[in-house]
């Protein structure tokens, strides 16, 4: 999260992780990157010669997290009845096995039905029996898995920072619904910092009673009621990033969570939270795992958010290693990779260049998180709206828009609400993009493996100064023979092609997206 201008002298210094406020005027908040002009360009670590990550130790609900087995196979607990009803257990399927262009290795259960019904299946996830929740919201492709998808939704903070109230996020959970984001797959309304109010003499967290006077579970209810889900915002610290960095003089009201990371997580819990964004503000790191085990414990499946970002990127190096020494995958269901975005196309891509080698490490369950979308904010042009929302596509990222969906153009909601290329990003193998061809310096080639008979999402992406054409030669991405091509922004069939397809003006700082398939 970031914090605001004021700050970032002392983080210059090194004495506080932050960063410069956005150009679009947002508030800044700890452990974020530096200047607009792109921040740390760190590359995040290789993923080359990684397989998919097993996430053995994510969120079971109602006890141990089935499994725990890295993707390429060994054994998964077969005990333990779930709180949502059924056993699971069984053997480890696969699905696709890794590969350059392929999915990854899965598990299924034998027995165990999820909240929804039916059986848990999926990829390199971890099996959470009962992931399914009754508030609403569409179901996962792999029901047994919590974020089987990569999540959907919307968050407060790059739009409003510490601007919210109860009035503001029903406003934007009514827009969620009325724009159609919500039949495209937006299901999370998130409340970010600044929602709360110290705590009481038991040491119970306490929401801001002005700010929000129906109070969390109220607030949480009425999203529910409208098919949705509810995310809320706390901190492995003391104090949360704005009440540590951004405004320190309310450092005892906007209270993190470090120790008391059990009270919090059944406060969460009872007042029906499906998404809990943890954000690192300095304090431990061993901490973020001390929350799982709590939210875990409540019994109430719960989308886990993480930023370990301290200053330095931390991003998967292995099946449960990280640049910074978490098991990312074992601790939460996504994990961001890099400073906070800004609403610049130099931010874009410098959190594209993190990404890119990150491929061996998403699948159902587990996610690399590029932050939030800026799509609609700051200084960004249509063409790299369009890119910035594609990439993330690619990426199998999750889509959290940013922006204030009450006022947003009609061009934005085109965007965000364009489900063709929404099905790229939560195609159920979960596959992340990889480069696969760099015709010259800044023209680059993007694919990935998607369900259907050989199926690709391919992104032509131009990151030059000027319009130029991009070929993508069906070799590269895993095809040979007749290929048909759609694109994906024009909606319309562009014929069936062999070898390789050419498309003549890429514009400057934008993408062609494609689905090819047999």
């Amino acid at each position: 999260m970031r914090m605001p201008p004021r700050t970032y002298a002392l983080f210059a210094a090194g004495l506080l992780f932050g960063c410069s406020s956005s150009s679009g005027g947002t508030a800044a908040k700890g452990s974020g990157g530096s200047s607009g002009s792109g921040g740390v360009g760190h590359n995040g670590g290789s993923g080359a010669g990684g397989g998919a990550v097993g996430t053995g130790g994510l969120m079971g609900v109602g006890g141990a997290a089935v499994g725990g087995a890295v993707a390429t196979g060994g054994k998964s607990s077969t005990g333990g009845s779930s709180t949502a009803g059924g056993t699971s257990g069984g053997g480890v399927t696969g699905v696709g096995g890794s590969s350059a262009s392929g999915g990854t290795a899965g598990r299924t259960t034998t027995g165990g039905s999820s909240g929804a019904g039916g059986s848990a299946g999926g990829s390199s996830g971890v099996v959470d029996a009962g992931s399914s929740d009754a508030t609403g919201g569409s179901p996962d492709a792999n029901p047994g898995i919590i974020a089987a998808t990569p999540p959907m939704g919307w968050n407060s903070w790059n739009a409003f920072a510490c601007d919210i109230d109860e009035t503001r996020i029903k406003a934007a959970a009514d827009a969620l619904v009325s724009s159609g984001m919500k039949d495209v797959g937006y299901q999370y309304v998130n409340v970010d910092d600044c929602w709360m109010n110290g705590r009481d003499s038991s040491g119970t967290i306490r929401w801001d009673t002005t700010r929000f006077p129906s109070g969390i579970a109220g607030l949480a209810s009425y999203v529910h009621d409208k098919g949705l889900k509810f995310g809320i915002y706390s901190a492995p610290n003391t104090g949360t990033c704005e009440g540590l960095y951004g405004q320190p003089s309310k450092s005892s009201v906007f209270v993190g969570s470090l120790g008391h990371e059990s009270q919090d997580a059944k406060s969460y819990a009872s007042w029906g939270v499906d998404l809990l964004k943890y954000d690192d503000c300095g304090g431990p790191q061993s901490a973020f795992a001390t929350m799982r085990d709590a939210l875990r414990a409540t019994g109430r499946p719960i989308v886990y958010s993480i930023n370990p970002y301290t200053g330095s990127t931390c991003v998967p190096t292995g099946a449960h290693t990280s640049t910074c020494g978490l098991d990312l995958a074992g601790i939460a269901h996504m994990w961001r990779v890099s400073a906070d975005i800004k609403a610049t196309w130099g931010d874009v891509t410098r959190i594209i260049d993190i990404e890119a080698p990150l491929s061996a490490y998403a699948g159902p369950g587990h996610w690399n998180d590029p932050d939030m979308l800026e799509v609609g904010n700051g200084s960004l042009t249509d063409a790299e709206n369009h890119a910035h929302f594609s990439l993330w596509a690619m990426f199998a990222a999750p889509l959290i828009a940013g922006n204030d969906l009450t006022t947003m153009s009609a061009a934005t909601k085109t965007i965000l609400t364009n489900a063709e290329v929404i099905a790229v990003d939560q195609d159920p193998l979960g596959n992340q993009a990889k480069v696969v061809a760099t015709p010259q310096t800044g023209l680059q080639v993007w694919s990935k493996t998607m369900s259907g008979s050989n199926a690709r999402g391919v992104a032509l992406f131009n990151r030059n100064g000027s319009a130029a054409s991009i070929t993508v030669k069906f070799a590269d991405v895993g095809l040979s023979g007749q290929v048909t091509v759609r694109d994906l922004w024009q909606k319309s069939d562009l014929g069936s092609f062999s070898d390789s397809y050419t498309a003549t003006s890429v514009p400057s700082h934008g993408v062609i997206m494609l689905r090819l398939s047999q």
